[in-house]
């Protein structure tokens, strides 16, 4: 363990042998070092941080010859910029007070003779004080360690998507156009029906690969956000167009109900539509068959909320909170068709336009709110 110290200085051997007496007396666990001049506190101070003591205050006479006790304390501040300065005398000028205050931070004047409760009190709150703020130092140095481990986590994570997605797009490219090519000229019923397994898991995984690219790209930065002046109306049609075979499978009904969604606003054309139409599929993915998701919207100031509802089992306590965070969502971690990457993917976007997302459940199902 790190001995602590204190260093008194004084021109007058009975003034420190009293400092020294005092202090050990009330602060036993700390090492009371002395010295006659400045010169001699300066160089104790050099060989103290050479075998790497703990200095954590310096009580310093003024009048003193060849080094005053301003001048001192200001080069030892320069060594020691933690430790506590007290200036002790009864000869100081103000000249010289206003010096230590200001170049050497002094902690505390007192005046001689000094009151012993006063000297004994000044001592426990100034050494307080700088543990304190070496544990708050400490707190910092363990936080900074903290956020770039994190850092270094996400950037891991962001990384490890974009490979993903680049690794899985190119052999998909293969997989996709030898598949077809079986397709077109395969006559056997079970190869035929093999085939269409394996363009179902390829457009699976290529679904996969876009969004974590897509999450990763924005996520670093990387993508060039190209915004254009269009209408909510335009985006949410066409959103509900490139749905429309999806619903119809499900035969769930697209009800619109969209008062003042001729609102323009500033986006990014293909982003934006992608946050629309994946808030949908996953509403449609969630409805009930035969059932409807109802798109209502209105305006919020300058903002233009869209609320689509479902008709399903809606979002349980647990999920809704985490519902858009990166590897958090349990189709994930049950690997369930959706990855979880969509709504990651739709936060994501509306964060780089000033929008947000929210999701809440009513009576018979989810709603997600987006405001834009």
């Amino acid at each position: 363990m790190t001995e602590k110290v204190i260093i008194c200085v004084d021109d007058e051997k009975i003034i420190l042998d009293s400092l020294k007496t005092e202090l050990s007396n009330i602060h036993s666990d700390f090492t009371i070092e002395i010295a006659e001049s400045g010169e001699e506190a300066l160089e104790l101070i050099d060989e103290l941080l050479e075998d790497d003591f703990d200095i954590q205050m310096i009580i310093s006479d003024y009048q003193m010859p060849e080094m005053k006790g301003d001048e001192f304390l200001f080069k030892a501040y320069s060594k020691l910029p933690k430790a506590k300065l007290i200036l002790l005398t009864g000869q100081a000028t103000m000249e010289g007070v206003t010096n230590a205050v200001n170049k050497a931070k002094l902690y505390r004047y007192i005046s001689k003779p000094w009151d012993e409760n006063d000297l004994n009190l000044t001592v426990s709150e100034a050494l307080k004080l700088y543990k304190s703020e070496a544990e708050l130092k400490q707190k910092q140095v363990d936080l900074a360690e903290a956020f770039k481990k994190l850092s270094n986590l996400d950037s891991a994570k962001s990384y490890f998507l974009g490979l993903l997605s680049h690794e899985l797009n190119t052999p998909l490219i293969g997989i996709n156009g030898n598949a077809k090519l079986i397709q077109a000229i395969a006559e056997d019923p079970d190869i035929i029906e093999s085939v269409e397994e394996i363009l179902k898991s390829e457009s699976r995984l290529r679904k996969f690969a876009d969004i974590a690219l897509l999450i990763t790209r924005l996520s670093t930065n990387q993508y060039m956000i190209n915004k254009q002046i269009q209408t909510v109306e335009s985006i949410i049609e066409q959103a509900v167009f490139n749905l429309k075979d999806f619903a119809n499978e499900k035969q769930v009904q697209i009800i619109i109900d969209l008062p003042g969604s001729e609102k323009e606003i500033e986006a990014d054309s293909s982003l934006i539509l992608k946050a629309f139409e994946s808030v949908l599929h996953n509403a449609i993915k969630y409805s009930n068959n035969k059932t409807q998701v109802l798109i209502n919207g209105f305006l919020d100031n300058d903002k233009y909320k869209t609320v689509i509802r479902d008709n399903g089992p809606g979002i349980e306590e647990s999920v809704k909170l985490k519902i858009f965070e990166l590897f958090e969502s349990d189709e994930l971690m049950s690997h369930g068709e959706g990855y979880g990457l969509s709504l990651t993917a739709t936060k994501i976007i509306l964060d780089a336009h000033d929008g947000k997302i929210n999701a809440i459940n009513h009576e018979n199902g989810a709603e997600f709110i987006i405001s834009i």
